[in-house]
């Protein structure tokens, strides 16, 4: 596999008021018009609703399906992927995060799942559909008054929407705990989603959050099932996996770029959640034949 200095990144070449809107249909599905793609990171945030088809994602190693009346957003610098598409119906919206204001991305980095991945009723993706298709009217006329503007306000109308309908069923499923209890849960991932290169220990998230470590670990396991420590190993390996599979820094310089002082414990944090070493989780990636 050929290596680059950067994980690829991509990039709108028609943005327009930072914002790109593409609907798609069976007859662009069967032309192939979405092609299967390399693997690349965004800068922005993607989203897919798919009101009738199946789309196969791949979103830093983890596998997302898509089917009919489902919507999806992915988050800034994941490594995305398709690697199947049979889309007859939807639409294609990507959007800058400084078009979004603060409240907003405060929710979106609070939410606890690392894509979104909604099961819409049939009314909900013909609201989103409608919503889409007319924001997509504006987007689209160039002779309309305050497009920009407008524009920018309905994506950011159409993103609150979409978290909406996400914290709705978060809400559900997290019912049996406290509100304090997935305030504190969400606050760190919010805070690990920010600071994952610089705060690696516990205590500096919890000197953050003005309060005890044990509260902290034992309130997030007792929402999610997890540790402090294991989510943030997880970050960390996230990326370290993405530059591992996607640049040709050396394990040394990737240990560096996560903040890591000792490369040797980095081998073995690596070691212990992935299950093999760096260099035997580089070597894998280099025999995968991407389509």
């Amino acid at each position: 596999m050929s290596k680059k200095r950067k994980i690829p990144v991509h990039r709108m070449d028609d943005w327009f008021a930072g914002v790109y809107i593409k609907p798609f249909t069976a007859e662009q599905s069967s032309n192939k018009v979405y092609e299967i793609s390399q693997p690349h990171r965004h800068d922005f945030y993607y989203c897919v609703l798919l009101d009738k088809g199946k789309m196969e994602l791949e979103i830093d190693f983890e596998k997302v399906q898509l089917t009919d009346q489902t919507l999806f957003l992915s988050y800034p610098g994941q490594i995305h992927q398709i690697n199947s598409a049979r889309m007859e119906r939807g639409w294609f919206v990507a959007f800058d995060p400084s078009i979004l204001d603060e409240q907003l991305k405060n929710i979106l980095d609070q939410c606890l799942s690392e894509v979104i991945l909604l099961p819409l009723s049939p009314k909900q993706s013909t609201d989103f559909f409608s919503f889409i298709y007319h924001l997509y009217t504006i987007y689209d006329d160039q002779t309309q008054l305050f497009r920009q503007t407008i524009t920018q306000s309905m994506v950011t109308a159409l993103v609150y929407q979409i978290a909406s309908a996400y914290l709705s069923m978060e809400k559900f499923n997290l019912i049996r705990h406290s509100a304090r209890s997935i305030e504190i849960t969400k606050t760190f991932k919010q805070l690990l989603r920010r600071n994952f290169k610089s705060m690696k220990k516990p205590s500096e998230f919890s000197a953050k959050m003005n309060i005890t470590v044990s509260y902290l670990n034992d309130t997030v396991r007792s929402v999610t099932g997890f540790s402090v420590t294991y989510y943030i190993q997880q970050e960390l390996m996230r990326e370290a996996q993405r530059l591992l599979y996607h640049s040709d820094l050396t394990v040394k310089e990737i240990a560096d770029t996560l903040g890591f002082e000792d490369a040797k414990y980095f081998n073995r944090l690596f070691s212990k959640v992935i299950g093999v070493s760096p260099g035997s989780f580089r070597k894998k990636g280099e025999t995968v034949i991407h389509l």
